[in-house]
């Protein structure tokens, strides 16, 4: 399992960033990639293409990798993401929640 935390204000530079470390932990195979975002400040959702985007590539990856996001409740971009689904994007408010869930996946 790779952990992968995200801090400061989301820019451009910070989304350069943020997917290269996505790169370079999806290129390990891990079984799941936790992406810690507590530290990110993101007030209008601008970084939420990047999430989808690393969904989608944790989801084409043989075997695919769990990917899965830690971030505060009440937050633009928690709200807009639970929008569109948790499924798609499994959403945790604590880290150890999100360990958990990766660690023993549901079998449906």
């Amino acid at each position: 399992m790779v952990e992968i935390a995200v801090h400061g204000s989301w820019s451009h530079t910070l989304g350069l960033d943020v997917s290269a470390a996505l790169r370079d932990a999806f290129a390990g195979r891990p079984a799941a990639i936790i992406v810690n975002l507590h530290g990110l400040s993101d007030d209008e959702a601008t970084s939420l293409p990047l999430w989808l985007a690393a969904r989608r590539a944790a989801a084409v990856i043989r075997p695919p990798v769990r990917l899965a996001l830690c971030l505060p409740t009440a937050t633009v971009l928690q709200q807009r993401l639970q929008y569109i689904g948790a499924q798609r994007l499994p959403m945790y408010a604590t880290m150890p929640e999100a360990r958990t869930a990766v660690a023993h996946p549901r079998i449906t």
